[in-house]
C-alpha cells in the first residue's frame, strides 16, 4: 500500500491525475484489501472447530464407554447446536472470510447430527445393524439440505451430495440380498444427476457440483465393472465421457472438459485390457492404451481452444 501511495503522489505531482482521483483510488484499494480481523476470526474459528473435534475424539477414546447414552447424546447435541448457532451468526457477516467460517461450522454440524443419531440408534433404540445406516444418513441428509438451501457454499453442497449417496446406498442395503455389485451403477446415476442438476442451475455452486458429479461418474462404472465382472459398465462410462466432452464445448465449461478427459483416461485402458489382454498380451494392450491416450490428449488440447474461446 505504501508503494501505491508513493506512486499516486508522484502521478498527481506530474499532473497525470487529480487529488480527487487520488482519494478515489486510495479509498477503492482500501476497501478491496482483506480485513485482517475477519481473516483472524476465520482462522481462529477453524482452529476452534478442529480443537473441539480433537477434544471430543480424545474424550471418546478414554471415557466414552463409561458414559450413559443420555450423556453421550447431550454432549454431541450441545456441540452440534453450538456449531449451528455459531454458523448462523457468522453467515450474517458482511465479511467473506467470516462467511467461509460459517460454511465450515455448518458442515461440522451435519457431521454432528449424523453422530447424534448414530448414538441414539445404537444405544437408546438398539436398532438393527441395517436400520442404523438409515437412522444416521436420513437425518444427516435432511439437515444438509436445510442448510444448503439458504447458504449454497462449497462445503454445503459437498455435505448434501455426500449425504444423498449415503441415503441411497443405505436404503439399498436394506434389501436382501444386498445388491453390492450394483452400488457402482447407483453411484454413477447419482453423479450423472448431479451434473444435470448443476447444468440446470438447480445444484449450486455449479463448479463444485460438476466436480462432485464427475468424481462419482469416474468411480461408479469402475466399481460396477469389477463387481459384475462385465464390460458394459465401462462402455457406459466411456459414453458418459464423450457426453461430457461434447457438453463442455456447447457450455464452454472447463470442468466438464477436464472430467470428460479424465473419464476417457480411466475407462479406455480398462476396456482395452478387458478385450485384448488375453489375446494380444499385456505389452500389446499397454501399447494400444498408450497410443490411444496420446490421441485423446491431442483431441482434448484441441477441444480446450473450443471451450475457452478466442
Amino acid at each position: 500500500m505504501r508503494d501505491l501511495d508513493d506512486n499516486l503522489e508522484r502521478w498527481r505531482a506530474g499532473g497525470l491525475i487529480s487529488r480527487e482521483q487520488v482519494d478515489a483510488i486510495t479509498e477503492f484499494e482500501a476497501a478491496a484489501r482483506p480485513d485482517r480481523s475477519s481473516l483472524i476470526a476465520e482462522v481462529l474459528g477453524y482452529l476452534g472447530g478442529a480443537l473441539a473435534i480433537v477434544a471430543l475424539w480424545v474424550f471418546m477414546a478414554e471415557y466414552w464407554n463409561d458414559l450413559e447414552s443420555w450423556a453421550q447424546l447431550a454432549l454431541i447435541g450441545v456441540l452440534t447446536l453450538a456449531f449451528l448457532a455459531a454458523g448462523a451468526w457468522a453467515r450474517t457477516s458482511s465479511s467473506e472470510a467470516v462467511r467461509r467460517l460459517a460454511s465450515f461450522l455448518w458442515f461440522l454440524s451435519v457431521a454432528g447430527v449424523a453422530g447424534w443419531f448414530a448414538v441414539l440408534s445404537t444405544g437408546s433404540l438398539d436398532a438393527s445393524s441395517k436400520a442404523v445406516a438409515l437412522w444416521i444418513t436420513v437425518p444427516a441428509f435432511v439437515v444438509a439440505l436445510v442448510l444448503w438451501l439458504p447458504f449454497r457454499k462449497l462445503l454445503q453442497v459437498v455435505a448434501l451430495v455426500g449425504a444423498a449417496h449415503a441415503v441411497v446406498l443405505s436404503a439399498l442395503a436394506q434389501v436382501e440380498p444386498v445388491p453390492f455389485d450394483w452400488f457402482g451403477m447407483i453411484i454413477w446415476g447419482i453423479g450423472t444427476a448431479c451434473v444435470l442438476l448443476a447444468w440446470g442451475d438447480v445444484l449450486e455452486p455449479t463448479g463444485t457440483s460438476y466436480g462432485l458429479g464427475i468424481v462419482a461418474i469416474l468411480l461408479g462404472p469402475s466399481m460396477a465393472g469389477t463387481g459384475l465382472d462385465q464390460a458394459w459398465p465401462l462402455w457406459l462410462g466411456l459414453l458418459t465421457a464423450a457426453a461430457l466432452l461434447v457438453a463442455s464445448i456447447s457450455l464452454r465449461e472447463m470442468v466438464l472438459l477436464v472430467g470428460g478427459a479424465g473419464a476417457v483416461f480411466v475407462f479406455l485402458p480398462q476396456l482395452i485390457f478387458t478385450y485384448f489382454r488375453d489375446t494380444l498380451g499385456v505389452p500389446v494392450a499397454l501399447f494400444l492404451s498408450g497410443v490411444l491416450l496420446i490421441a485423446v490428449a491431442l483431441l482434448v488440447a484441441r477441444l480446450k481452444r473450443e471451450v475457452t474461446g478466442p
